[in-house]
């Protein structure tokens, strides 16, 4: 599961490149909309940050978000930070090397720890609030406790 996640998230920091550089062609303002809805880069980065959230919706389903939205954002800083500096020519300074590579330990340890879990898919009946935190109903405490 982790490298759908990955793949998510590298789709999805794509899309944020390509927006960024129809934002950037397209004069980077809001006083031409136009110029920005005429963008090529706009129309692919949405469509691929469209195609990113359904898979994400998909990865969501099947698991536990305690565990993917982590490596999700974590990747996100990571991979968004690179493509600053390669493709922006951003300066990434000694901290945020640092950052970067805290972040990197911390992905790893939520994986590392999350591996006994089974992945929960969410059930059928739970839509509301109560199914979240329970309705009161199965949650009797054990026998001999409360009682007094």
């Amino acid at each position: 599961m982790i490298l759908i996640i990955i793949i998510i998230t590298a789709l999805a920091n794509l899309a944020d490149v390509l927006l960024k550089m129809g934002a950037n062609s397209a004069g980077g303002s809001l006083s031409d909309p136009l110029a920005i809805f005429l963008t090529p880069w706009i129309w692919i980065g949405a469509v691929l940050g469209v195609i990113a959230m359904a898979m994400w919706v998909y990865v969501l389903g099947r698991h536990h978000i305690s565990h993917a939205y982590p490596i999700f954002v974590g990747v996100g800083f990571i991979n968004v930070t690179l493509a600053s500096w390669l493709y922006f020519h951003e300066q990434i300074g000694a901290r945020r090397l640092a950052g970067i590579a805290m972040i990197l330990a911390g992905i790893v340890v939520v994986h590392l720890l999350s591996r006994g879990e089974a992945p929960s898919p969410a059930p059928a009946a739970a839509t509301g609030a109560a199914a979240a935190v329970g309705d009161g109903a199965g949650d009797a405490l054990p026998s001999g406790e409360g009682s007094g």
